[in-house]
């Protein structure tokens, strides 16, 4: 999977876990959170700085990981390439 996020142009490539876990590389003070950890401060810094709300489900990484690029895309803060 290839996304492009609409914010800043970046692209990621991977499953979804590759793609969240590269979001999380270069997300300032996020290296020492848990996979999980950081896809919760996420969807939180989303909803309250882009007033856009996200809808993440899952109990492991992947299925997290999964269900936030889902979202990103659905809600047009991602799109697919």
């Amino acid at each position: 999977m290839r996304i492009r996020m609409m914010s800043d142009g970046r692209v990621f490539e991977g499953t979804p876990k590759q793609i969240v876990e590269a979001m999380q590389y270069i997300a300032f003070g996020q290296e020492n959170r848990t996979l999980g950890e950081y896809i919760d401060w996420l969807v939180g810094q989303v909803e309250r700085l882009e007033e856009t709300p996200l809808k993440v489900e899952g109990e492991t990484d992947d299925e997290k990981a999964a269900s936030l690029v889902d979202a990103m895309l659905a809600t047009g803060l991602a799109e697919k390439m």
